[in-house]
């Protein structure tokens, strides 16, 4: 037992009162028992669950083990429901869906005070943020550094010729990774089902929220698939070349563009994957800050002044000078540097223009082997 609010309860306002007072061993629409919880957000939690017709029957269109993201009364999870399907059926036999998590069912749950929307997805390991804090220094060896970037860009190629649509949030938050075999998840639910899950009980009225736990523990093996998730913030492209101009992006891995009020269209996304490749090899994601060390969240921040102190002094010295995004690299030497410099100065341009497409990244000599190999799959 836990004495003091956890998860949901801690979310400003009156935010629990819109959430499913989900339990372990509760029967969800008649097919799924929850077993553990996963995770939560400012709109939905998310329940690890074993399908009961896949018990019984041995058979079933979903796995045994399922993730069940169950949305709060005042979110309406139409938008994401609708894309999710889009993705799942434009082009199936694509490469890049691979690389795209979509839902595997869905159902309305009703509960104490109205319906919440439920997606079931197959479960993941974790994001690729806490991956990366897994690994030595926390940052990626340049071979898998290379492979996540290689099927991502196949994703947002898929995303972005198939579908018509643009991510507008591309970052290792909203990155999953698959788990890497049976028996990580298998030893996972074993020990869910064999211990106490941890909760807190409100006094005021009895309601009782599960701790959130989703470490599935050391890896067991490389056979790991980055796949791009939460689309509920995903946009239609525009016809005949035209733009956006609504707000996008999170703050950091905001595209010029967006910050300067802009047309946006599906640049933006490649924007965000040359930051991500940056920041997966040298994890160098720190936010811009203001004169106040607080974080910059527009151009007005950032160059809006003053530019010096009472003393005539530059504020932020580490912004003027003798500084190269080519010494930022450090994990790449020769020719994989060059490689990797020449693969992003693709996708960091100012210009919205001058950005290439994810299908002509992956056409960039860093990538010959993996696209020899798959010249070879499809022989």
């Amino acid at each position: 037992m836990i004495n003091k609010p956890i998860d949901e309860e801690l979310l400003p306002g009156d935010r629990l009162t819109c959430f499913h007072p989900t339990r372990p061993g509760e029967i969800l629409d008649g097919r799924f028992k929850t077993i553990t919880k996963l995770g939560y957000g400012a709109g939905s939690t998310v329940w690890l669950a074993e399908n009961l017709a896949f018990k019984k029957f041995g058979k079933s269109t979903a796995p045994r083990y399922v993730a069940i993201k169950i949305a709060a009364l005042d979110i309406d999870a139409a938008w994401e429901t609708r894309i999710s399907r889009l993705i799942a059926n434009v082009e199936p036999s694509h490469e890049g869906l691979e690389f795209i998590r979509t839902h595997i069912d869905e159902f309305i749950l009703t509960g104490e005070k109205g319906t919440h929307s439920c997606l079931v997805y197959t479960p993941m390991r974790e994001t690729l943020f806490q991956l990366q804090h897994r690994l030595r220094r926390q940052r990626l060896a340049p071979p898998l550094f290379k492979f996540f970037m290689y099927c991502l860009l196949q994703a947002v190629d898929y995303l972005h010729t198939k579908c018509r649509l643009i991510h507008t949030d591309i970052k290792d938050d909203n990155i999953m990774v698959t788990i890497e075999n049976d028996d990580v998840l298998a030893n996972f639910v074993k020990h869910e089902k064999k211990n106490s899950q941890p909760r807190h009980i409100r006094i005021e009225d009895g309601r009782e929220t599960y701790l959130s736990h989703g470490d599935f523990g050391p890896l067991q093996g490389p056979k790991l698939l980055p796949k791009l998730a939460d689309f509920n913030l995903a946009f239609p492209g525009l016809a005949n070349g035209n733009g956006h101009l609504s707000a996008v992006q999170s703050h950091r891995f905001r595209a010029p563009e967006v910050i300067l009020g802009c047309p946006w269209s599906y640049s933006v996304d490649i924007w965000n994957l040359g930051l991500l490749m940056w920041n997966l090899m040298e994890d160098l994601e720190k936010p811009v800050v203001n004169s106040h060390g607080k974080e910059c969240k527009n151009m007005n921040e950032f160059w809006g002044g003053p530019f010096f102190n009472d003393k005539n002094q530059i504020f932020r010295t580490d912004l003027v000078g003798g500084k190269k995004l080519a010494d930022t690299i450090t994990e790449l030497a020769g020719d994989e540097k060059d490689a990797f410099l020449d693969l992003a100065s693709g996708m960091l341009q100012w210009l919205p223009d001058k950005r290439k497409t994810a299908r002509e990244l992956l056409q960039h000599p860093i990538f010959d082997s993996l696209n020899e190999k798959r010249a070879q799959w499809r022989g």
